[in-house]
């Protein structure tokens, strides 16, 4: 693989890791023009065999994540994801920092403050993938990154081990032979394959208890209910013992039943105000509310009054690329072409691998007369999603205002291949043909 380049964009630099069904990378991104190149991280997952169910759950945790990282700075952002030669492949934002693993090791123990500080940070990521009824499924020091300046990454969400246990589970494994999660780590209740928002919290509870006694979790005994035994063999306030100790109950109806209820109960218990990150949420929330309401209000033509809210959904988050491109939509129905392309822009900024972007960008150019620019997004498109068939026939129809009817004629022939019903693209090739004094072909291809 090193040396690689995915989708003529992503080339291969180094090997990070390796598991049982997939290795992770670190790639240059070849499409920005800079020196030296972005980097970016690539996890490759191998499963031994591709069903509708496997390339279903690949799309639907993508797509997961893809939400998480676009509205929290401390997710990493999704940059693109795709399937390739029987293979899945996820492009992830490159976090530049170190795991955990390099303050909670052997021979380092943290004081109680610094657990009480890390429990905070993380417990404030944890509320906003919990509002969205989404599990992590492996909190564990090496899955938690500190950044350069300072602040905590949770990385390696749960899309590689859904898939690979549902690739086991087709193998003929059951549950519990499969293990999503960390030994040690992994509640009772995810070990059985039913994990909850609490057992998230339980792993986050095994971590900080590992990083104040300086023993790996899976090393603690444990009473006669299924209860870790540890409090006595540290030296903390009796605050901070409940507190853990409720994170760690074996039973997930005992523990904090999400982040939310956890992270108030520990700035009540320790006096802290409510944290910008906990604000943030609250506006992410607003913005998607300003931009589902646009949606309605761009469904019902009422264009104008969808520009205020999308407006809306920006100003709060300018990372929006959703709004920024239905913005661009909004301003196209309007006929307001150059303006809808610097909103197209500023959506193919944040999120260069969507094909709809490029394509949608490449309309409102044809209608502006661009036709050669029109036609190099729509190759941008195609690159990206091969099969368009909108894509290919608007291509078609760009190249014959540029009068290179063959070209025009074989992207018409291509929308046609791709979804053979498409009457549209039938007529326009069938007229070209004529056109050409090639009507005698037209038998031969119906």
């Amino acid at each position: 693989m090193i040396g690689n380049i995915l989708r003529q964009r992503y080339q291969i630099v180094k090997e990070l890791g390796a598991g049982g069904f997939g290795e992770t990378y670190l790639a240059e991104d070849l499409d920005i023009p800079v020196t030296p190149k972005p980097t970016c991280v690539v996890k490759r997952l191998k499963p031994t065999e591709i069903d509708r169910d496997i390339i279903r759950l690949f799309e639907q945790e993508a797509q997961i994540l893809d939400k998480l990282g676009q509205n929290h700075d401390q997710i990493p952002k999704l940059h693109a994801y795709f399937e390739e030669g029987k293979e899945f492949y996820l492009i992830q934002e490159f976090i530049d920092g170190y795991d955990l693993t390099q303050e909670i090791s052997p021979g380092k123990k943290l004081n109680e403050s610094d657990v009480i500080q890390l429990l905070r940070d993380v417990l404030e990521i944890l509320v906003y993938v919990h509002d969205k009824k989404f599990i992590h499924r492996d909190i564990k020091p090496a899955n938690i990154m500190r950044r350069k300046d300072g602040k905590l990454v949770l990385i390696d969400f749960g899309i590689v081990k859904q898939i690979n246990t549902t690739i086991a589970l087709k193998s003929g494994f059951t549950t519990r032979t499969i293990g999503i999660g960390t030994a040690g780590y992994m509640p009772l209740e995810q070990a059985m394959g039913k994990p909850k928002l609490s057992s998230d919290i339980y792993a986050l509870g095994m971590t900080a208890i590992q990083a104040l006694i300086d023993l790996s979790p899976y090393l603690l005994p444990e009473d006669d209910d299924g209860e870790i035994i540890w409090i006595d063999q540290v030296e903390i306030s009796d605050k901070l013992k409940q507190f853990i100790n409720k994170m760690v109950r074996c039973y997930w109806k005992q523990r904090y039943r999400n982040a939310k209820e956890a992270f108030e109960e520990l700035n009540q218990i320790f006096g802290f105000d409510q944290p910008h990150n906990i604000q943030s949420a609250r506006l992410t929330e607003l913005s998607e509310i300003c931009f589902k309401q646009g949606n309605q209000l761009l469904n019902l033509q009422k264009y104008e009054e969808a520009i205020t809210l999308y407006d809306k959904a920006i100003a709060i988050n300018p990372e929006y690329y959703e709004a920024w491109h239905n913005l661009g939509n909004t301003l196209a129905n309007l006929k307001r072409y150059s303006e809808a392309i610097s909103s197209y822009d500023k959506a193919i900024i944040i999120k260069p691998d969507c094909a709809d972007f490029w394509f949608n960008r490449g309309s409102a150019l044809a209608n502006l007369q661009k036709y050669t620019e029109a036609i190099v997004s729509f190759e941008k498109a195609i690159l990206i999603k091969p099969d368009f068939h909108l894509v290919w026939y608007f291509r078609g129809l760009t190249l014959c205002y540029l009068q290179r009817y063959e070209e025009g004629l074989i992207s018409y022939q291509k929308a046609i291949s791709i979804k053979p019903d498409f009457q549209l693209a039938i007529s326009n090739r069938n007229n070209l043909l004529k056109q050409l004094g090639w009507g005698f072909q037209i038998s031969q291809l119906q």
